[in-house]
């Protein structure tokens, strides 16, 4: 039988740094890897319609089941399935229970039951409400429970637990899979145990599933290549592996180093939800470029003046109209909601062109090289998107009204 989930690495993709593409043959589409899920809120990209979607390069959708379940009925009534419903029929959906960007402790879980944030509060997923939702919802491909750590204070004990948990549901997920034929991600924890790593990848990559989700949230970035390897190393080549908790560019560069092919596309909803909009660009891009800085604040008075867009190589409906920086720091300043709308456009245009640009690299064979440049030409500061607080959208103190789009 035809597997609905078929992942080739070219022939000329080294063991670790892979070049390759996902094929789903339900839908007769092909992704490119490395590549990164757009990320959405309730299954929407946040500030964007349908129409504002079309000319995205928008291919494999991340949606979250918590985000649509209440205290006490859970939002299963969809007759035609998720894509009919979010307008989202051409789509790959891949869903997974809780939200990797937004993950925080909840409240404990249990053998029986994981804890998620539902809209009406704290609600319990098991293996029986899972298999309802995937039932109702009919996504490309489901992500498998996991007991994932958002422990404050951990022990050892603590990771093994996980590992264990994750594997039990995996279990029982994988039963219901088959039954409802819907491919299956399987999550690979262990969070700061190699061996634990290990024994979970071990473990997992015996089950029939069609890929693997790295679990690496929370982990520091000093370790990160460490407890990766102690993952991918024991993996099976030939399935797909998404990673959790390597969102900013320099974490997907250093995943890529480290064998995974699909990471989760939050980086854009955060530069949209701080003012920013990307500029980096990797490889001959950034040769080209010459840009000293990977976003630019929209809401720093000194683009009040400027009237270039946001970045004069990218070909977005925000950029290539133009609209001006002027105009989108006027449309942030006074809250109109289609600021963030033509930053988030721009953002998630500019993100698919990072991970374009990352492939051509790979097929140059010069990532590595690429990579030490990235890292040389861009220094961190305080002010990088991952320290700004992205419930504000970066408004001032003596600004800050109501926000736009609050979740």
């Amino acid at each position: 039988m035809t597997s609905a989930v078929n992942f080739h690495l070219a022939e000329n993709s080294a063991s670790i740094i892979r070049r390759g593409t996902l094929h789903f043959t339900r839908k007769n589409k092909t992704v490119q890897t490395p590549a990164c899920l757009t990320y959405t809120l309730r299954g929407s990209v946040p500030h964007l319609v349908a129409d504002n979607l079309k000319p995205l390069p928008i291919e494999l959708v991340q949606v979250t089941l918590e985000q649509f379940l209440e205290q006490k009925d859970a939002s299963f009534k969809l007759p035609q399935g998720l894509h009919k419903y979010l307008h989202l029929e051409n789509a790959i959906l891949f869903c997974d229970v809780r939200d990797p960007l937004k993950l925080s402790s909840v409240s404990f879980n249990t053998d029986k039951y994981l804890s998620v944030q539902s809209q009406g509060g704290v609600r319990q997923m098991t293996p029986a409400l899972w298999a309802e939702a995937v039932n109702a919802y009919r996504p490309d491909v489901a992500a498998s429970m996991a007991d994932t750590i958002t422990d404050v204070v951990w022990k050892s004990k603590r990771i093994i637990k996980s590992v264990n948990r994750s594997l039990r549901w995996l279990d029982e997920n994988l039963t219901k899979s088959k039954e409802l034929d819907i491919p299956i991600f399987a999550h690979v924890m262990g969070h700061t145990n190699i061996e634990e790593r290990i024994r979970s990848a071990k473990e997992t990559s015996e089950r029939d599933v069609q890929g693997f989700v790295v679990n690496l949230l929370g982990l520091e970035h000093d370790s990160l290549s460490h407890f990766i390897r102690a993952s991918t190393d024991n993996l099976p080549q030939n399935k797909p592996r998404l990673a959790y908790g390597l969102s900013t560019p320099e974490k997907i560069l250093e995943g890529i180093s480290n064998g995974i092919d699909l990471f989760d596309g939050s980086y854009a909803y955060k530069a949209t939800q701080s003012g920013r909009a990307i500029i980096f660009k990797f490889g001959r891009d950034l040769h080209r470029s010459g840009t000293q800085q990977k976003t630019i604040d929209l809401w720093d008075p000194q683009f009040a003046q400027d009237f270039e867009p946001l970045d004069i190589t990218c070909g977005c409906h925000a950029c290539s109209r133009p609209h001006s920086k002027a105009y989108i720091h006027h449309l942030l300043d006074a809250h109109e909601m289609l600021g963030p709308l033509l930053l988030m456009s721009h953002n998630v245009y500019q993100l698919d062109q990072f991970m374009a640009a990352i492939r051509k690299s790979i097929e140059s064979d010069c990532f590595e090289q690429d990579k030490e440049r990235f890292t040389k030409h861009f220094a961190e500061t305080e002010n990088d998107v991952d320290e700004v607080d992205v419930e504000s959208l970066s408004i001032r103190a003596k600004k800050k009204r109501t926000t736009l789009c609050k979740q």
